[in-house]
């Protein structure tokens, strides 16, 4: 039996201690879907309630399974049958049976997986997961794992669950324990806020009492965030280090300094700068220090999105009328447009992997989210007859999106698969909620 040791991302960094029990190689080798069955056909899963013993239970049994049940269906890779009825009644009758595994009847159930399991917290707060998944088609244990941390980081310990689950599935990793940045009105003034992945504990990361714009994730050192502020006087770009709950600024230049973004590997940043009425995109170290413009035009250009690889940047400028998104290279060179469809294209966020850009799109009276394709320009819509649809930002596996969207005269933040498919509010905020930046995984 071997163990090892985790960390779950919550308030701090807590460390979770996590028991391999069974089989839980995940070599490229012994990963379920390249060997066993392809994506085109998701995986059936039974997630039963699990079973609670100690105190302050608070119907944690039933919270595990819904948790699970919400993070596989997120992957697109899962079909988690969600009749709690029925799961019950499978599990009472294994109780019955001595806690054995009926696989005929979890099999009428789903036809892949059944994850089974226990939850206890100690009079020390002490939280304990037990987690068992079987396989119903080869009718054994596929692998099991214990978890153990504090009693509040509850939720983050069952997504940790999921992420391995997808983890040893899969061998891609999942987004449940991921954090999402963005800005809400507290107490009449805009101040960045963070939330998990499905919506749930948001907590208040700045008390500026002034604006605050345009964060952006670190997509490599986890606990920085880049944002704009007004808090002294002219808007600067920071970064704030989540963890030293300390910040720094990155450009405090004359000018309107805004839409920073970090690069993939963390090491530069790009941002806009508005000198003398127009703003142009200029690229620094990451800690603000050499700056140097990368265009030069009347034109206004801002709003900078870096490709997965580093090598280009795509950005707003209206220099043909009317605001588009093009692309160049790092250094600034090989200038080229993207956009010819839309009447105002902003807010571009380029894919972790591959070529798509997704942006904001005027079509018609409203503001739609849609793709377009860095090699052969070619767009898709994502969003229709809802909105405006606003600030698209990547999930770090590619898969999914999340953005800023109107529902009854107030903005909140929504998320959806990468096809626009599976539109789900996440935010139920009365200061709302405004342009998203999804964290690392």
């Amino acid at each position: 039996m071997d163990s090892i040791t985790n960390s779950v991302k919550g308030n701090l960094s807590i460390a979770v201690l996590v028991v391999l029990l069974f089989g839980v190689g995940e070599a490229a080798d012994d990963v379920y879907l390249s060997t066993q069955r392809t994506e085109s056909k998701l995986i059936e899963i039974a997630v039963p309630p699990f079973l609670v013993s100690g105190r302050d239970t608070n119907n944690l049994g039933e919270q595990v399974s819904r948790i699970i049940n919400y993070d596989l269906k997120f992957t697109r890779y899962f079909e988690p049958n969600t009749n709690l009825n029925f799961l019950r009644q499978a599990a009472s009758r294994d109780m019955r049976l001595g806690k054995k595994i009926n696989y005929d009847e979890w099999r009428t159930l789903a036809s892949n997986f059944v994850v089974k399991g226990s939850i206890g917290v100690s009079d020390k707060d002490t939280l304990t997961l037990e987690t068992r998944v079987y396989d119903l088609q080869a009718r054994s244990l596929f692998f099991a794992r214990r978890y153990t941390g504090s009693r509040k980081l509850f939720r983050q310990i069952v997504h940790q669950f999921s992420d391995d689950m997808l983890m040893r599935l899969t061998g891609e990793k999942g987004v449940a324990r991921t954090k999402i940045a963005f800005v809400s009105r507290v107490k009449g003034h805009k101040e960045l806020v963070i939330t998990d992945y499905d919506g749930y504990n948001p907590r208040t990361i700045t008390s500026d009492r002034s604006i605050v714009l345009f964060p952006d994730w670190n997509q490599k050192q986890r606990d920085l965030i880049l944002f704009t502020t007004y808090r002294y006087r002219n808007p600067d770009i920071y970064a704030i280090n989540l963890r030293a709950k300390t910040r720094y600024p990155i450009s405090r230049r004359v000018g309107l300094n805004s839409t920073g973004e970090w690069s993939p590997d963390g090491e530069k940043v790009v941002f806009s700068l508005s000198r003398r009425g127009n703003s142009d995109i200029f690229i620094a170290n990451a800690d603000g220090s050499r700056a140097r413009r990368l265009t030069s035009a009347l034109s206004i250009e801002t709003s900078p999105t870096w490709s997965p690889d580093g090598k280009f940047i795509a950005y707003t400028s209206d220099r043909s009328g009317s605001p588009q998104i093009y692309i160049m290279r790092s250094d600034g060179g090989d200038k080229r447009r993207l956009t010819y469809k839309g009447s105002y294209n902003d807010s571009a966020t380029w894919a972790p992997k591959g070529e798509l850009i997704a942006y904001t799109s005027l079509l018609g009276r409203k503001f739609e989210i849609a793709l377009v394709n860095a090699i052969d320009k070619s767009i898709t819509r994502l969003t229709f007859d809802r909105g405006p649809n606003e600030s698209p930002t990547w999930a770090p596996d590619g898969r999914h999106i999340a953005f800023t969207s109107h529902i009854r005269g107030k903005k909140q933040i929504f998320t959806m698969n990468s096809n626009g498919s599976n539109i789900t509010r996440i935010t139920h905020l009365t200061g709302g909620g405004y342009s998203p930046a999804w964290g690392p995984n």
